[in-house]
């Protein structure tokens, strides 16, 4: 790779990793208002009880979903930080970086999806 093929690399990277600390915070402030809305006690009123669960339900899936992409971020940074990111953990190969605009933290080529 030549000198400006390798900045240019490092300079795509460190616009992902700008957008992954940005996402990365933006979910963890979510994650957060959702344990506070989770740990509200309940309305008395049982009908407003049921519709109080059926949105906790919601809110605890949009939660997991956040936790589960905050863990993918963080697992992102690290190998960015190690000079491991965009390779592919599958078949070894340089990951697209179209791919890695796309979905920010993939951890596999296209070929090996």
């Amino acid at each position: 790779m030549c000198k400006v093929e390798l900045e240019n690399r490092v300079s795509e990277i460190q616009e992902i990793k700008t957008k992954l600390e940005a996402r990365l915070l933006q979910l963890e402030e979510r994650a957060h208002e959702i344990d506070d809305e989770l740990s509200e006690p309940g309305d008395d009123d049982w009908s407003e009880s049921a519709v109080e669960s059926e949105n906790d339900e919601v809110l605890e899936k949009v939660g997991n979903m956040a936790v589960a992409e905050i863990q993918k971020i963080k697992a992102a940074l690290k190998k960015i930080d190690s000079g491991t990111y965009g390779i592919c953990e599958s078949c070894g190969e340089k990951i697209a970086p179209k791919r890695l605009e796309a979905l920010h933290y993939t951890t596999i080529c296209i070929n090996c999806a």
